[in-house]
């Protein structure tokens, strides 16, 4: 009979401290909200359902060839790890971290701005991209956080210079507090887990359990890539390339949604407020996913924070904007250079 992970009961303390209450109600009334309207995907077929290869994945090697992008894999199955390298081994390392229903394909735009100057790490989170998917196993914000440092130690990274999308923004912001040796600057970017003044329509949708970033068909597709970009024109053009994985993930996608709302970040630990890092909240002043008033929420809990707030791009400024996203980047690592 499939089985899908028992999610164990969360108990923690009531928070005291301004983050920890800020990402504990982000949660309440998103998370509850969403899963009080939304059904669990049917076991069987995320026990059943297998990755294939899509579009995306086979420009890598004619992309790759053209910048100097190198494909790797650690692990086997489902629990394989696949990430793109670029640049020197010996120069200081910048990660990338993607977002939710995104890939690691998503930052190539950034690569050649940044190539020539850092060793790029690219990965595709565990149960995204290329890498496996095992429904046995837990997928919140926590889990994530601690599988990405896993895989640092493993490759002997010694620090990075972080960057984080959305989700991946969410985790890096964990990670760096987590792990404060490990981070010399954070960029956040247009990044989930902090409540703004308001909400953007799409998170009003969440709240009675619709969700455009889990599209079924070709007509939701185009909803989520309209949502994302500001750019129309872009956002057609991803709708082309993307249709067909989003579609044949979305069970898998719902489940992953499911497990990101509701299994909590652990208040107990180090949390936004915590981080030490020089930190670039970064955002696109037309993002429709999470509000923009959401970066001054960041800019204000986090110790060492600076806004950079970029007009008229949505929720991917590193593919709507890649050289004026780049550059803030390295201007502000270089500023905080130790």
């Amino acid at each position: 009979m499939p089985r899908i992970a028992k999610k164990p009961k969360q108990v923690f303390k009531t928070p005291e401290r301004e983050g920890a209450k800020l990402v504990e109600q982000y949660f309440d009334q998103v998370g509850e909200a969403y899963l009080k309207h939304c059904p669990a995907p049917e076991p069987e077929k995320l026990i059943n359902w297998r990755p294939k290869l899509f579009s995306l994945n086979r420009l890598n090697p004619w992309y790759g060839g053209l910048i100097g992008i190198h494909r790797k894999r650690m692990g086997v199955g489902k629990d394989k790890m696949v990430w793109l390298e670029s640049g020197s081994p010996g120069a200081p390392t910048i990660l990338l971290i993607h977002g939710f229903a995104a890939a690691k394909e998503h930052w190539l735009p950034l690569v050649p701005f940044l190539a020539s100057q850092f060793r790029v790490l690219i990965p595709d989170l565990p149960a995204w991209g290329e890498s496996g998917f095992n429904p046995d196993k837990a997928y919140g914000l926590e889990e994530q956080t601690e599988r990405l440092h896993h895989w640092l130690l493993e490759l002997g990274v010694k620090g990075v210079h972080l960057v984080g999308n959305s989700m991946g923004g969410a985790i890096s912001g964990l990670y760096a507090a987590r792990h404060p040796d490990m981070v010399g600057t954070l960029t956040l970017m247009d990044a989930l887990g902090l409540p703004g003044e308001d909400h953007t329509e799409f998170v009003k949708e969440v709240l009675r359990g619709k969700n455009r970033l889990v599209p079924r068909d070709a007509a939701g597709v185009l909803k989520l890539t309209d949502l994302v970009f500001h750019n129309r024109a872009l956002a057609a053009s991803a709708a082309f390339f993307s249709a067909t994985e989003l579609i044949h993930r979305r069970d898998v996608n719902g489940h992953l949604f499911r497990e990101m709302v509701s299994r909590r970040p652990d208040y107990n630990k180090p949390t936004y407020e915590d981080i030490k890092a020089p930190t670039l909240v970064m955002w696109g002043s037309e993002d429709e996913v999470l509000h923009p008033s959401s970066a001054y929420t960041f800019e204000r809990l986090i110790p060492r924070a600076e806004l950079c707030m970029f007009d008229g791009v949505g929720h991917l400024p590193m593919i709507e904007s890649p050289l004026q996203c780049a550059t803030a980047i390295k201007d502000f690592i270089h500023k905080h250079k130790a």
